[in-house]
């Protein structure tokens, strides 16, 4: 049997110095590896607490959601614009958010990107312009998505702003035009009045006359002198010029006051600001008001011929309508004022409305010399103008075509023939067709 000899002591003392310094190194790589934890955790708090800090300082909402749509994040901008809490464990629903049906997936929201609304705690809804986002985990899945909701209550406020400057640039643009127009009825109504003054006053002249004579009735001397005298008056009053023209002097009169009157209603109703909201309105009422306003525009250089349709009331903005049909109708009058320069000729304006399906179409054609191809991409582009410079800041069409696009779901295009004309087709949805619907 084989026996062990006991290590000596200074075996062991190397083993235990050997095992003392293993320890220590140890210690050492446990210290190093905690400072080096210690010092990723502070700059992940520090990169977590920046990270929080952004999104609390962006102005605009943000609402992370997970795979499934429920929410998961939402910063104070969200709070301030909606009232609802930022609490984890109060996160409110998505549909409370947003105009969303209940559960909605991320592919929803992605469809959603553009124009929307989000919802307040109070029940309000906020117009914003949404951007939906993926958190993707591969090429094909996603776990969630990043909303970016920008209020655009403020945009809107300056883009009517924008609209009404526009409206009353070109109301003053058009001010000769409509003081020729009112002139004209003031200054024959006046005629009238000062015609009916002094027909007024030889009548009661002649009435005194009359009263003379029947005052000396009684002495018949003189009946035969006054009779004289007031046949002679009657012959100078020409009393049946006055007394055919007074019924026309009256009528004249009533004509040139009713014909002043349109013209003011048609300012004030085409200068009005409008709400914000849509309503029912009439359209042919409003394309003959704003004819009434531009009318110096175009009298000189072309007819108006209007085809009408019967039309329902359509749920519109009727002041940023007024604005498309007043641009559309002085761009087409100065189309053919162009012609007419050279030519001498008499052009026409034909507007046609009827209602195609479920939309209201406008037709505004004029025989002017048309649209060259080479600047039809640019028509509808800020600023472009071919007119000279101050005649047109180029905004007319430009805001037009956002309006009836933008404002109003349609279409604003058009068709023209160089040396024939161009023909605006404005397309809009007539929308409800009972007030309150």
């Amino acid at each position: 049997m084989n026996t062990v000899e006991p290590a000596s002591v200074e075996t062991l003392t190397k083993r235990l110095d050997r095992a003392q310094r293993k320890i220590a190194i140890l210690e050492s790589m446990i210290e190093d590896r905690t400072r080096s934890l210690f010092i990723k955790s502070a700059e992940l708090e520090r990169s977590k607490a920046f990270l929080e800090r952004i999104l609390d300082t962006m102005s605009s909402a943000l609402i992370v959601v997970d795979g499934a749509g429920r929410v998961q994040r939402v910063n104070r901008a969200t709070t301030a614009l909606t009232g609802y809490g930022i609490a984890a464990d109060a996160m409110p629903q998505l549909r409370d958010l947003l105009d969303v049906a209940p559960g909605a997936t991320v592919e929803d929201l992605v469809a959603m990107n553009g124009d929307a609304h989000m919802r307040c705690k109070g029940g309000k809804s906020i117009p914003v312009l949404l951007s939906v986002a993926k958190l993707q985990t591969t090429e094909d899945e996603a776990d969630g998505a990043v909303c970016i909701a920008v209020d655009m209550r403020e945009k809107q406020r300056l883009e009517m702003e924008l609209r009404q400057a526009q409206k009353l640039e070109s109301i003053g643009q058009l001010a000769a035009g409509i003081a020729h127009e009112v002139n004209t009825p003031i200054q024959f109504t006046g005629d009238s009045i000062y015609f009916l003054k002094d027909a007024f006053a030889d009548l009661c002249r002649l009435i005194d006359g009359y009263e003379g004579l029947r005052a000396c009735a009684p002495s018949l001397e003189d009946v035969s002198a006054r009779c004289e005298d007031l046949a002679a008056m009657r012959e100078e009053i020409d009393v049946d010029f006055v007394v055919e023209e007074i019924p026309a002097a009256i009528a004249r009169a009533l004509d040139g006051v009713d014909r002043v009157a349109t013209i003011v209603s048609a300012m004030k109703a085409f200068a009005h600001p409008g709400g914000s909201e849509k309503a029912h309105q009439d359209i042919n009422a409003a394309i003959q008001t704003t004819l009434e306003v531009c009318r110096n525009e175009y009298k000189y250089v072309a007819t108006v011929d209007l085809k009408l349709g019967d039309l329902p009331l359509v749920y519109c903005k009727l002041g940023d309508i007024n604005q498309v049909l007043l641009n559309l109708i002085v761009n087409a009058a100065h189309a053919i004022e162009g012609v007419v320069a050279s030519s001498g000729a008499t052009g026409r304006i034909t507007i046609a409305t009827i209602v195609e399906g479920e939309d209201l179409v406008v037709t505004v054609s004029d025989t002017g010399g048309g649209i060259p191809d080479e600047i039809r991409e640019r028509v509808f582009d800020p600023f472009f103008t071919t007119k000279e410079v101050g005649a047109g800041t180029g905004q007319g069409l430009a805001i037009a075509r956002r309006i009836v696009v933008d404002g109003h779901g349609g279409t604003l295009r058009f068709e023209s023939v160089v040396g024939e004309g161009t023909t605006f087709e404005l397309r809009i949805p007539v929308g409800r067709t009972e007030a309150g619907a």
